[in-house]
């Protein structure tokens, strides 16, 4: 009888452990998720720990692996944060916001190559409509000189996003890069109602006006010499004029180029006009820096 006895209290025991155990993990997940509810990311980051050592991997989902990282990414854990990333995709699940959150830890890791494919894994399945990772992929593109993929990605980019000066900076060098002179133009003029002392719009219009300016001037001068006579001599004065309507334009970008960055490249481009204009102080001033 006492046998008996015994062996209920064991299965009786046992019974408890069996409906206590999977609430017990339950307890874990759920305290984890109203931690990130209240957002307390790094307590919800321990009970996802104890809910995990709990449970077999095999009966573990991908979602509360995404749901743990991200919690672990906001409670300042990148690396466990990847960890369990890298579970949920072993278990073949993505969202948006887990491929967001890698490209975020992979950029602060200063590792491109894998910030980039996290970035365009989420345009390709997630599409472009979030403003942040566009403009994160259009940057890295404008960087790695992929300029087609960088203006594709513009496209989809908001009229708020593509006002930025980084942003239009960087539209600005892509078509630069493909000799788009026209945009470049107009795009110079906005940076410059941004900002008057941006270097690549500024240095933009300087060097159009002054290559303008010189080589008509040796062009005509070339003219010129090939035949010297009274019309043609009338001609080159007419084209001197536009030569020295270009420098003069030139002038205010290169001037102010000067005082944000003083240096050989804008003395000599000054000296040159200078020198045009019969301007011997400013010319001599000017030469002294190239020495």
């Amino acid at each position: 009888m006492r046998l008996n006895k015994n062996l209920w209290v064991l299965i009786v025991i046992f019974f408890m452990a069996a409906c206590g155990g999977p609430k017990i993990m339950t307890s874990y997940k759920t305290d984890a998720e109203s931690f990130e509810t209240s957002g307390n990311f790094v307590q919800a980051t321990e009970m996802w720990k104890q809910y995990f050592s709990q449970v077999p991997v095999d009966e573990t989902v991908g979602a509360d692996f995404a749901n743990a990282a991200n919690a672990a990414y906001k409670a300042g854990n990148p690396e466990q944060a990847k960890s369990w990333f890298d579970q949920a995709r072993y278990k073949n699940y993505s969202d948006a916001e887990m491929y967001a959150t890698l490209a975020k830890i992979y950029q602060s890791e200063d590792n491109l190559s894998k910030e980039l494919s996290s970035l365009e894994f989420y345009a390709e399945n997630f599409g472009t409509s979030d403003n942040e990772v566009n403009s994160r992929l259009f940057e890295i593109y404008a960087e790695i000189d992929s300029n087609d993929k960088a203006l594709e990605i513009w496209e989809s980019m908001n009229a708020e996003a593509k006002s930025t000066e980084s942003n239009l900076v960087n539209y600005f060098n892509v078509n630069k890069a493909l000799e788009n002179n026209e945009i470049c133009d107009s795009v110079s003029k906005v940076l410059l109602q941004k900002n008057p002392n941006n270097i690549e719009a500024l240095e933009w219009n300087a060097k159009k006006y002054y290559w303008a300016g010189q080589k008509r001037y040796e062009s005509e001068m070339a003219k010129y010499n090939k035949k010297k006579t009274r019309k043609n001599y009338n001609i080159l004065l007419k084209q001197l004029d536009l030569v020295t309507a270009d420098f003069k334009k030139a002038v205010p970008y290169l001037s102010k180029l000067w005082k944000l960055q003083p240096g050989k490249e804008y003395a000599g481009y000054l000296a040159n006009i200078y020198a045009r204009f019969g301007d011997e102080k400013k010319t001599n001033y000017y030469k002294n820096y190239l020495k």
